[in-house]
């Protein structure tokens, strides 16, 4: 028989268990509703063209203090190029494979591929490329060996969601860099000025607004679609070069105004994209800063500038000092939804190491893989870059908020 002392002794311990359980069940359920938020860093484009961990090892800790989060973003500013392999005509931003491990090391997972320079060693330099970060399993989108590839999204895997990149480019495509059924190449919508095309090679001053072509839109805005139903965000990145009815050289050259903000087309489209599922989009191409816009709780950000920026001495018409500063941009979300978006502005040194070689655009020496490597801005400085995105943003109804060397963009309440 069990006496009252020890049956008030067992109570006093099931009370005990149950209470703990329901605090643990509890706790459990708030953790469920209040998840840990996704953080995703998306930098400028990366215009590497060495492996910096052997060219310039002192700037990595540097880097890797600029990239944090569950998914780190850039464009590949490049085409890989084997031993052995070069261009002598056309363009030529290379890069060797182990480029690709120095951003691994930097903590990049996630690349867009569609920039205008992933033809710069043809046919050969998309393969190239893709045969080299399927190697290393760094997950890629906007080039392919046919279209279909090409405009395919790139799901990245997280413990925390899988993430899905849908990647085109507009502007400055080589002839024959756009993939097609049979060809590899870029995913690339194709902008018209009335019934010219407009690709940022030819002034045609007087023309009609631009348009992107319907076929290219179709596609684009279908790969959106599939992303949005088989990943938990979808993030959409273009790589623009056409800013209004001049060229992109005439533009930058004499420094017109619409290389400051994003041309009336591209604001449409943007928002097409939105509505058919873009969670973030993303641009590079000008190469520099442009505003930010909170559409529908989305953000877009239309342009990054640049994050790493080995620049020929010899394009001297992007080589403005904004051309140098830059931001980094961190985006926090609950489920789909924004929590915050925050910056911290960079500068790249425009003097590398060693001697330049202003006569050839080819020349791959040590001033030009130790030119345009990113850290911190501070002091008035950061000041200032923060204060010209905070200018470039006030047009779409974004308000960044300056704290220090930190800008924040105040978002809305949600209704």
């Amino acid at each position: 028989m069990t006496s009252t002392s020890n049956r008030g002794s067992v109570t006093g311990r099931m009370l005990a268990a149950a209470a703990s359980l329901v605090f643990l069940c509890g706790n459990a359920a708030a953790q469920s509703q209040n998840p840990a938020p996704l953080t995703i860093t998306l930098a400028g484009q990366s215009m590497i063209r060495s492996d910096i961990r052997e060219t310039a090892p002192a700037a990595v800790p540097v880097i890797q203090s600029l990239l944090k989060g569950d998914v780190v973003f850039t464009n590949f500013e490049a085409t890989v190029a084997e031993r052995g392999q070069t261009v002598q005509e056309g363009r030529g931003f290379l890069a060797p494979a182990d480029a690709l491990d120095a951003m691994k090391k930097f903590g990049f997972n996630l690349l867009s591929l569609s920039g205008n320079h992933a033809f710069d060693l043809g046919v050969t330099g998309i393969q190239n490329t893709l045969r080299e970060l399927d190697a290393r399993k760094i997950v890629h989108a906007g080039t392919g060996n046919n279209l279909v590839e090409a405009a395919a999204p790139g799901y990245l895997h997280t413990p925390k969601g899988t993430i899905a990149l849908v990647a085109s480019a507009s502007g400055l495509i080589a002839p024959g860099g756009s993939a097609t059924s049979d060809r590899p190449g870029v995913n690339e919508l194709r902008i018209f000025a009335g019934s010219q095309p407009n690709e940022a090679t030819t002034d045609l001053p007087g023309a009609a607004p631009n348009t992107p072509s319907p076929d290219d839109s179709q596609r684009i805005l279908q790969s959106i679609r599939d992303a949005h139903k088989q990943a938990d965000l979808v993030i959409v990145y273009q790589h623009n070069h056409v800013f209004g009815n001049y060229s992109f050289a005439t533009i930058f050259t004499e420094g017109m105004q619409e290389r400051l903000a994003p041309n009336d087309w591209l604001k449409k489209w943007t928002h097409a994209e939105v509505d058919a599922g873009a969670d973030i989009i993303v641009m590079h191409g000008a190469p520099l800063l442009h505003g930010v816009e909170i559409y529908r709780g989305k953000p877009i950000f239309y342009d990054l500038g640049n994050f790493i920026y080995n620049l020929p001495p010899t394009l001297t018409y992007i080589h403005e000092p904004m051309n140098w500063e830059s931001a980094v941009a961190y985006v926090e979300l609950q489920g789909k939804n924004l929590d915050s978006i925050s910056f911290r502005p960079i500068v790249m040194n425009y003097v590398g190491e060693g001697q330049p070689d202003i006569h050839n655009a080819y020349a791959s020496n040590q001033f030009l893989h130790t030119r345009g490597l990113p850290s911190p801005a501070t002091g008035a400085r950061a000041g200032y870059i923060l204060q010209r995105l905070a200018e470039l943003s006030k047009p779409f109804g974004t308000k960044l908020e300056i704290k220090g060397e930190v800008g924040e963009i105040k978002l809305k309440s949600a209704k």
